[in-house]
């Protein structure tokens, strides 16, 4: 009989384990329960209940089909839910399993050591909930259809908020990042992470680009009149790099704010494989020619990082956050984090840390030599006229 509420699948060919964890499960309120084990037994329970499941525990150990082959396939089906990995496997190897499903889009709500920990298992299902609702609502939710998508681009209906970019060796704010929220009339928000790939599909990511330009255009010059001398970033997804005109409708943008393209900087992310990768290349350094600022974003996260830095003309770098979340308790993302920074240094570029929620982590970045930050600790990306406010009181 198909199930009518959502359940969680575990995955573990040591029935031990299966039972342990279905126990541990119950007792938190985890009834409705799918055991698999192996990796095809896995698949065929998902493939009968494609919209039941709700998360998946595996394991990464497993005969004949191992976890990260699993992931895969499960990848492969459009899996919505979210995945823990639960293994006793050393802990790089643990971090690895998480990098690859996060890789193949998975939403991985973390890792579970064997013996598993009540404690520890309780965590990380306390995330479940909203995975599962940002899942639904996406391939529910009647916004996201490429009609509506175009009436709202067509009516202004995103905005964009600001997120100050702070000097620590001045303590003020040098610059923001634009970033595209777009509010409901109930008053929540879809969120970029849903409306973006919705965008991407219906060939409307360019429309969203330019958007955001004209608006950010406007409250640059509106801080320029009132003597606030930040700098601008705007995301530029590879997409919208290989649009030829793109260059020169920026460039129309900005000269109708009375502006010039040193008060912005161009923050790019190759968030996948670029098959006409020349034609993007040529976009891009077609805008830094024009004297917009380019600065890599998410670095270290995307394809061909490296490569970007030596055949663009760069003059940001900027550390994805995951690492400086991951500093606090992996000694990896400390020696990236500090490589990165020197790297970025060496190669004259300003280099930006993502991310910043704690003191640690700041003190953290001021050890490594980064003396630019942007994150949760200073400020929360904000509405222009609170964003304006910030900034005053922040001179």
């Amino acid at each position: 009989m198909p199930f009518q509420t959502q359940a969680i699948l575990v995955v573990d060919d040591d029935e031990l384990q299966r039972d342990l964890l279905a126990m541990q499960l119950a007792n938190l309120g985890f009834e409705h329960l799918l055991m698999a084990d192996s990796g095809h037994a896995a698949l065929t329970l998902l493939d009968l209940h494609p919209h039941q499941v709700r998360a998946i525990i595996t394991d990464l150990s497993m005969p004949d089909m191992d976890g990260l082959v699993l992931m895969r396939h499960v990848a492969q089906r459009g899996f919505g839910g979210a995945l823990i990995v639960f293994s006793g496997v050393q802990d790089d190897l643990l971090n690895s399993a998480v990098g690859l499903a996060s890789a193949h889009g998975l939403k991985v709500l973390g890792c579970l050591p064997k013996p598993c920990q009540p404690a520890h298992l309780q965590q990380l299902l306390a995330q479940l909930p909203n995975v599962a609702d940002a899942q639904n609502a996406a391939q529910s939710n009647p916004e996201l259809a490429p009609e509506r998508l175009a009436a709202a681009l067509a009516a202004g209906e995103f905005l964009a908020w600001y997120q100050p970019k702070v000097d620590l060796l001045t303590g003020q704010a040098y610059g923001v990042e634009a970033l595209a929220r777009w509010p409901q009339a109930d008053g929540s928000f879809i969120g970029p992470a849903m409306f973006v790939p919705a965008l991407e599909a219906a060939g409307l990511v360019d429309e969203l680009f330019f958007a955001m330009a004209r608006q950010v255009a406007g409250c640059v010059a509106l801080w320029r009149s009132q003597g606030l001398l930040v700098k601008a970033a705007v995301n530029l997804s590879m997409d919208t790099a290989l649009n030829l005109t793109m260059p020169e409708r920026l460039c129309q943008i900005v000269a109708a704010a009375g502006l010039s393209p040193a008060d912005f900087v161009i923050e790019i992310t190759e968030s996948r494989l670029m098959v006409e990768r020349s034609v993007a290349m040529e976009s891009i350094t077609r805008l830094s020619l024009k004297g917009f600022a380019l600065s890599i974003d998410d670095f270290g996260t995307g394809y061909s990082s490296l490569v970007q830095l030596i055949d663009l003309p760069f003059k940001e770098l900027k550390i994805d956050g995951s690492f400086v979340q991951r500093a606090g308790h992996e000694l990896k993302a400390q020696t990236v984090l500090r490589i990165a920074t020197l790297l970025g240094s060496n190669l004259g570029l300003d280099v930006v840390a993502e991310g910043v929620e704690t003191p640690e982590q700041l003190e953290f970045l001021r050890d490594c030599g980064c003396t630019r930050v942007q994150g949760y600790y200073f400020a929360k990306p904000m509405p222009i006229d609170a964003c304006t406010a910030w900034l005053n009181a922040h001179r």
